[in-house]
């Protein structure tokens, strides 16, 4: 049985359109002008934020360049800037904690906090999180949050996404499920395309038909105990959910004009090969899989996988890599004359480093080879110490804010 739970527990900061609102901030002739950012300047590149004036046009986060100018003549459009993004995220965490602790960093743009027994009431809440907004606004400068406070974190994020932009959302325990019923299941975070779809074949489509299914109904609708996670949750219930284990580190990355013939293509792919290789032994993981994916300009493209030795070693990941480039180039997936789009680089099935296998003298020299060049790489900037078939390519694929958690910034890399 649970313990008695309470009407307000956790208060949830969600940035407004976070990575438009620091060009705007930063540059006050872009403040209430439709704006747009993408990480390629160029037609075929992708909007990654845009502003609420270009939202009002059309122009929605995964967006192309083009589309958005044709949707929106008057747009500006913006390079990302990664490290300035996260530097202000930083910021607004100290400006968040002279009001609130904050409990957990959900994304560059989001986190929260745990009020506390005497700070749980509505109307002390509320000026808890009006208090957030003004020191945001005194520490940081004129960029706005909306925020939502509720029972749990999962119920707290939704409600901050009620009244958005600069919103401020209250849902007690005691008004549960009332607000939610309007909103659909892919309004909550979590419930993406795969897990709806297996909702809907169990005849759930709506939030209230949701309310109305048990826990081990819904543990067969998620095929996984996080289903009873669920029923808990929408209850107002706090519960951790289960931990997980990281399953993944990857890159991908739209090119330039310049890198799309297949030869630079292969450049940027051992790039992004090289920074996902470096997180992961700054995570502690070795992989079990390399997958490579290509899409080209036109459509069609190239996408595999192959198996590997548990291993974090670089040199080892780049012959793989290259034995999939090459098959690809012999399959004719990858034609001498295509014009390549995009490249992805994903290591897979990771595990522990304590997983790898005992080591013979020359791994443990190669083992300590990369520590030396990523310790090199941290103390002197990004690829100062690189494998030379990248020369050409190794300032592309700048550092971008993946969904997650922001990147570690004591991990070199160059921002663009």
């Amino acid at each position: 049985m649970l313990a008695e739970q309470p009407e307000l527990e956790v208060l949830f900061v969600d940035m407004d359109a976070y990575f438009a609102s620091v060009e705007q901030m930063d540059d006050p002739s872009l403040r209430g002008k439709p704006i747009a950012v993408t990480p390629v300047m160029a037609a075929s590149g992708c909007c990654i934020a845009s502003s609420y004036e270009a939202r009002r046009h059309g122009v929605k986060t995964g967006c192309r360049v083009s589309d958005a100018r044709k949707l929106c003549p008057e747009i500006r459009v913006v390079p990302a800037r990664p490290d300035r993004y996260i530097a202000v995220h930083h910021d607004i965490l100290a400006a968040i904690d002279t009001v609130l602790p904050v409990s957990e960093v959900e994304s560059v743009d989001e986190c929260w906090g745990r009020l506390l027994r005497n700070e749980r009431s509505p109307d002390t809440a509320e000026a808890i999180g009006m208090g957030i907004k003004a020191a945001i606004a005194e520490g940081v400068g004129p960029i706005t949050c909306s925020i939502g406070v509720a029972p749990n974190r999962l119920l707290a994020k939704v409600t901050a996404g009620m009244r958005k932009p600069n919103g401020l959302t209250i849902l007690a325990r005691s008004e549960l499920p009332g607000p939610l019923l309007d909103l659909d299941l892919t309004d909550f975070p979590g419930i993406h395309t795969g897990i709806n779809r297996r909702l809907r074949a169990a005849g759930i489509t709506s939030v209230a038909e949701l309310m109305q299914r048990t826990a081990p109904q819904l543990r067969d609708a998620w095929g996984s105990v996080l289903g009873v996670y669920w029923w808990h949750w929408m209850r107002g219930d706090h519960l951790p959910g289960p931990k997980g284990h990281r399953r993944t580190v990857g890159h991908q990355h739209v090119l330039g004009p310049e890198y799309r013939s297949p030869e630079r293509a292969r450049g940027v792919a051992l790039r992004l090969l090289a920074k996902a290789a470096q997180r992961m032994r700054a995570l502690r993981y070795v992989a079990t899989r390399i997958s490579l994916s290509v899409g080209l300009e036109g459509g069609g493209g190239y996408s595999d996988w192959s198996p590997l030795v548990a291993t974090n070693d670089t040199i080892e990941l780049n012959e793989k890599l290259g034995e999939l480039w090459n098959d690809a180039l012999r399959r004719g997936m990858i034609p001498e004359n295509a014009r390549v789009l995009q490249v992805g680089v994903r290591l897979e099935g990771l595990e522990p480093e304590s997983a790898q296998l005992p080591l013979f003298a020359c791994d443990q020299k190669r083992r300590s080879l990369m520590e030396a060049i990523d310790a090199i790489n941290r103390r002197q900037g990004g690829d100062t110490v690189y494998l030379g078939a990248m020369h050409g390519e190794r300032k592309t694929a700048p550092r971008r804010i993946p969904f997650g958690k922001p990147p570690d910034l004591a991990l070199p890399d160059h921002d663009r």
